[in-house]
């Protein structure tokens, strides 16, 4: 037996668009990871003619995976949620655009109509919904007057920019190829 699910059905069971994004919080790990990498593929190519090549090749793997589990360990993975398009509105109207002295927007706000510099840490607290975090954790992850925070530019960018998508992007309708080829094809009724 077929059910069919109404409009109304859809539109009561429906949800605000979401997404995570993993940010690794020790990224000095990254060069150290790096390093060993290209030893690691040193050691692979060059001629295995003796036990002390494959151990250290083996010493090197293992030091790689143990580095890996402690940079997946210091990961912190932002939860975001878009918020409702009233919400939205009225959260881009408490950062207004910023005006020059004949009373146009100034360039740096002209594109997105709103204030680059207010917006953007607010956006980013308003729509990460996991881990909660409080106005301490706040300034020391995005820095504030008496903090320098601990994402670079481009892990700040990485954050802003899925809240920014998540409630001025489409969301389309995922489709898995894996899991599409893994799964049987189901048999009609």
């Amino acid at each position: 037996m077929i059910v069919t699910r109404t409009a109304k059905d859809i539109i009561k069971g429906g949800r605000l668009a979401e997404r995570s994004v993993p940010v690794c919080m020790r990224a000095d790990l990254v060069a150290w990871h790096e390093e060993l990498d290209r030893r690691l593929q040193k050691a692979v190519s060059e001629p295995r003619d003796s036990l002390a090549a494959g151990s250290a090749v083996s010493g090197l793997s293992e030091q790689i995976l143990a580095l890996e589990a402690e940079m997946a360990d210091s990961t912190i993975d932002f939860h975001l949620r878009a918020m409702s398009r009233p919400k939205w509105r009225a959260f881009c109207a408490e950062h207004p655009p910023r005006k020059t002295a004949d009373g146009s927007v100034d360039e740096r706000d002209l594109y997105i109509s709103v204030n680059r510099d207010t917006f953007f840490d607010a956006l980013i607290r308003r729509s990460v919904v996991a881990p909660e975090l409080d106005d301490d954790d706040w300034a020391e992850l995005l820095g504030d007057d008496e903090h320098d925070g601990k994402l670079s530019d481009v892990e700040y960018d990485r954050v802003a920019d899925a809240a920014w998508g998540l409630n001025r992007r489409g969301v389309d309708v995922p489709f898995s190829a894996a899991a599409s080829r893994l799964t049987p094809a189901s048999e009609p009724e």
